[in-house]
């Protein structure tokens, strides 16, 4: 009786424990468009292992899509409900938009003084904020570049410019004719993502621009001033030069420039590739990338002349948005939190990407790692010269241009149309 008793009482126990649901796991879902970054891949790995650590229950479900793919998942998955808890938007329109529609949670609001003190003056970047407050918050920070392969350049019979400094459009032609003559590019290049097109456009738009640091190209996409002037037409003309010329291939034109244009460069299938960043500090060939052979070089975009002032593309990366309608806030709050903290900062500093909460940080120590391209890009980001903003709260008007300039390339339309379709698009009335 008394084994029969202890079997029944086991039998009981196991079905009580079989019953009862284990305690469900939290998933954050946290977003990005970095596929093929490896910097980043590699910090993410490294903070979701350590946030995990410290968050038992917690698992972080990070999904990485492609710059063409990002926003059409995001705006509709957020329209419907169903977005991610954490996400990061381009400032300019695309974060517009989501502002607009009420998807952001106001960061200013609930961030301690700890955490405004990791980021210093970045916890009030105007692109960034709305009404005073900011509603993404950056975690890397970066220069828009040009790279190219130092050796290629000196077996063309090339010098580098002085660090700081760049090639101009007539120079790059020179390049690109001396590689054609041996089957090489003289810049890989994949307009297919728009960014690629404007965001030169806007450097070259500011090394003529007479006003600066008055920012004429915002004017210019306000409607408030004529599109019909040297500083925003020898800024097409130098494209086509270039593109006539054949400093980058035919086919460029049907190229993206995450997969197609980086994998052709690393192939060293060309000199340079058009349009880089510090945010693939980590994914250049490591057998070209050491101290020992640090065979790669930054410059900052075509100059249109000689006397073109130092102009640079300096920027934030990925900026992380919170969904106010997330139900997990408190942990989506935290996330991106710990993602601006010293400990995560070291850790995008070891995996090659420069981190934007520097405030506590040895930029002495940060800028002589083994990576010689991210001592570059910590250079580069200190060095004096025009500051060129790549983001306008517009839509339309970027597309505008976008699409002129393509047209242009492939020969359909003439300046003049493409000036006489901005001056449009934009609302100038003259």
């Amino acid at each position: 009786m008394f084994n029969y008793l202890k079997k029944l009482l086991v039998i009981t126990l196991l079905t009580f424990i079989i019953s009862v649901p284990a305690k469900a796991e939290t998933v954050l879902n946290v977003t990005d468009w970095q596929a093929g970054v490896v910097g980043i891949t590699d910090s993410y790995a490294e903070f979701i292992t350590n946030f995990e650590a410290a968050n038992p229950g917690v698992k972080v479900e990070y999904t990485q899509y492609t710059f063409n793919t990002y926003l059409e998942y995001l705006k509709p998955a957020l329209s419907s409900g169903t977005g991610p808890d954490v996400f990061p938007l381009f400032p300019g329109a695309d974060f517009e938009s989501v502002y607009q529609a009420g998807h952001l949670l106001n960061l200013t609001e609930i961030m301690d003084d700890e955490w405004k003190s990791w980021l210093g003056e970045s916890a009030s970047i105007p692109d960034l904020m709305k009404d005073g407050s900011l509603y993404l918050a950056p975690q890397d920070a970066f220069t828009e570049q040009i790279w190219v392969y130092k050796d290629m350049i000196a077996d063309l019979g090339f010098e580098l410019p002085e660090f700081g400094d760049s090639y101009t459009v007539d120079e790059w032609i020179e390049i690109g004719n001396a590689a054609k003559e041996i089957g090489l590019d003289g810049l890989m290049f994949g307009p297919v993502e728009s960014w690629c097109v404007w965001d030169g456009y806007y450097n070259m738009v500011q090394q003529l621009n007479p006003t600066y640091p008055n920012d004429l190209m915002l004017q210019a996409l306000n409607g408030e001033v004529d599109w019909d002037q040297d500083v925003f037409r020898k800024p097409i003309e130098a494209y086509k030069k270039m593109h006539e010329a054949g400093v980058w291939r035919a086919d460029s034109l049907g190229m993206d420039y995450q997969v197609q244009a980086w994998g052709k460069w690393i192939a060293r299938e060309g000199v340079g590739i058009y349009c880089n960043g510090d945010w693939f500090n980590a994914s250049a060939p490591v057998e070209h990338n050491t101290l020992d052979n640090p065979n790669i070089y930054k410059m900052s975009y075509p100059k249109i002349s000689k006397d073109s002032p130092w102009t640079y593309n300096k920027a934030t990366g990925t900026n992380a948005g919170i969904n106010i309608n997330s139900d997990k806030r408190d942990i989506a709050i935290a996330w991106v939190r710990y993602t601006n903290s010293p400990e995560a900062s070291e850790i995008f500093a070891r995996n090659g990407v420069i981190p934007v909460a520097l405030a506590a940080m040895d930029l002495d120590l940060l800028a002589a790692s083994d990576n010689p391209l991210m001592n570059d890009g910590i250079r580069m980001l200190a060095t004096e010269g025009r500051n060129t903003t790549i983001y306008y709260p517009h839509a339309e008007e970027p597309k505008c241009l976008y699409d002129g300039i393509m047209e242009v390339f492939l020969g359909v339309a003439t300046i003049d149309d493409v000036i006489e379709k901005m001056n449009k698009c934009t609302g100038f009335s003259g």
